[in-house]
This record gives structure tokens, sequence and C-alpha cells, in this order.
């Protein structure tokens, strides 16, 4: 069955006890045994009894919503549901990799402590944050941002109402202010990352991540895998390693992956992996679209009874 559009959540989905009760299954012991064995310590462990600020760091976050989000996909394809395309948020875009076949679990995972590890080091060096700006027209924040001193761009298009900035710390500060003066409906909410996730600042992790996956053999995707860098469909293995590269230091453009998606006649999603962020998203992105957040077995087992 191949009627849902696949997408994986990224950095900010995570919480102590998420997805607790697919952790407990066998096939998580087994996925996250791997992830274990590559980071030398007991990461379910962490996801399932935190603390939180251990699990948020970047380090943890993102392999254990990486482990997560390929488990539930495998739960899901074990039953008969598999994806007709695959889209992924930041981090996301490597579960959907994995799920359209383009790379393996092993090396995916690999690649995703690489890329935590660099992305840590690289928020070492130059102490960047994000913050979410609510109700704001795109014209007056890039105006607002131009003129900030120091580095910060716009790294999310999630919603029409909802972008992320990233960039210095600094800059950060000064551009919240400056973005909460337009009205009162403008909001600004720093967001809780260790880093500037998808701006020039993450140039320090740029090369190590790229030669990790020049090195890798990209297979042609099985299924469209709409990227973060142009929310476009593709199956074609160099695009993929090409896009894969460019999407650390550039915008996510994930309203327009989701309306791109839905121009295929498929208007239901399945969000794979915890928290139910991107489902949010999905309805401020266009309403009539159904969404499915299979975050637990619970959820999982419901799903599977609809279809």
């Amino acid at each position: 069955m191949s009627k849902y559009n696949f997408i994986f959540p990224g950095q900010g989905s995570q919480a102590v006890g998420m997805s607790s009760s697919i952790l407990t299954m066998d096939i998580a012991k087994k996925k996250f045994n791997q992830t274990n064995e590559l980071l030398g310590y007991d990461l379910l462990d962490i996801c399932m009894n935190g603390p939180n600020d251990l699990l948020t760091k970047t380090k943890n976050t993102q392999p254990a919503i990486f482990t997560i989000s390929v488990i539930v996909d495998s739960l899901l394809k074990d039953k008969g549901i598999f994806p007709s395309s695959v889209a992924g948020h930041s981090l996301g875009e490597y579960s959907a990799l994995v799920s359209s076949e383009v790379i393996s679990f092993t090396e995916a995972i690999e690649l995703v402590i690489l890329r935590a590890n660099e992305m840590e080091k690289a928020n070492n060096k130059s102490f960047g944050a994000m913050a979410a700006v609510l109700n704001s027209e795109i014209d007056d924040i890039n105006n607002i941002l131009k003129d900030i001193p120091g580095i910060v761009v716009i790294a999310n298009y999630n919603t029409e109402k909802q972008i992320v900035i990233s960039g210095e710390s600094d800059a950060i500060d000064l551009a919240i202010i400056k973005l909460s003066e337009i009205s009162k409906r403008v909001k600004c909410v720093k967001l809780n990352v260790s880093g500037a996730f998808h701006s020039p600042l993450m140039k320090f992790a740029r090369d190590a991540l790229s030669n990790a996956i020049n090195l890798l053999n990209f297979n042609n995707a099985k299924i469209p895998i709409y990227q973060n860098i142009n929310a476009s469909p593709t199956q074609n293995s160099s695009e993929i390693k090409k896009n894969l590269i460019l999407q650390l230091e550039n915008p996510v453009r994930w309203s327009d992956t989701i309306l791109n998606m839905i121009k295929k006649d498929n208007r239901e999603f399945i969000e794979c992996g915890p928290g139910s962020v991107l489902t949010g998203m999905n309805k401020r992105i266009i309403r009539d679209i159904k969404t499915y957040s299979i975050n637990s077995h619970e959820s999982l087992n419901s799903l599977c009874i609809k279809s």
C-alpha cells in the first residue's frame, strides 16, 4: 500500500520518554544496539530516562531522533504500509534517505553521528543561536535581517507564518528586538538548540561531513525524495548527494516541500518519528490534508486498522 507520503522530523522533536511504547519492542532494541555500538554508550537509556539536558545535546538528539524515525518507518513497512514519496525536515532528510533506500541504516547513522559532532564543534567556535518568528511577512524579516550587524539568516521556511532565523547569538538577540517592534502580532521565540543550524556558521562542519558523504555510494532512490535545499523531487543519486551536502548551510524549504508533494494528488501524510511537530506544521501549511503522527505503538495500530 503506497497511498501515503512519509515525512521525518528533525531536531526539536525530542523529549525524555519519547515513543516509549515503540522503544520497548525488539526491533527498537536491535536498531539502538547498532547506534549504541557506534556511540560507545547507551543512547536508548537516555531516550527513556534522561536526563533532559543530556538528551538535548546535539550529539545525542540527532542520532536518537534518526534511529526512532527509521524504526517507525520499518514498523510501517512490516505492516504493508509503504510511502509513495518521502521528505525529512533537516536531520529528518537522513531518515528519508534510508526509507527510499539511497543508503543503509548503518551508513546513515554513521553520517548522523558525524554531523551531530561536527555541528557541536562548529557551534563551540561561533556560539550561534536560532529563533522562530511567528506572524511576520517574509519581506519584513528580510528587510530587518539585512541591517543587523553580524551573521543572521533565514534557516527554515516552515509555514507561511512560521520562519526560523539562525546566526550569531548577538545578532539573533538584536533581530528579535527589531522584529518584535513590527507589530504586536509578531512573536519571536528563541529555540532550545545548541547552534546556528542552516547558516554560514555551519561551514566549520562542512568539510568533514562532505568528505564522508562523498566516500559513500548513493543508490538512486526507489521513490521520489523531496530535499530541503530546493523542495523538489528527485531519484538521482548524484543529485541527492549534492543536495545533502548543501543542506547544512542553507535553509530548509519545508512549506514548499509539502505543497509540492501534494501536487501528485496524494494528500495523506505519515509523520514517522517522535512528537508531532511536522503534523502541526502541515495543518498550518494547508488545512485540507491529513497527517498521522506515528510516535507510539497505539498510533501505529490505529493507522493499521484504518488502512
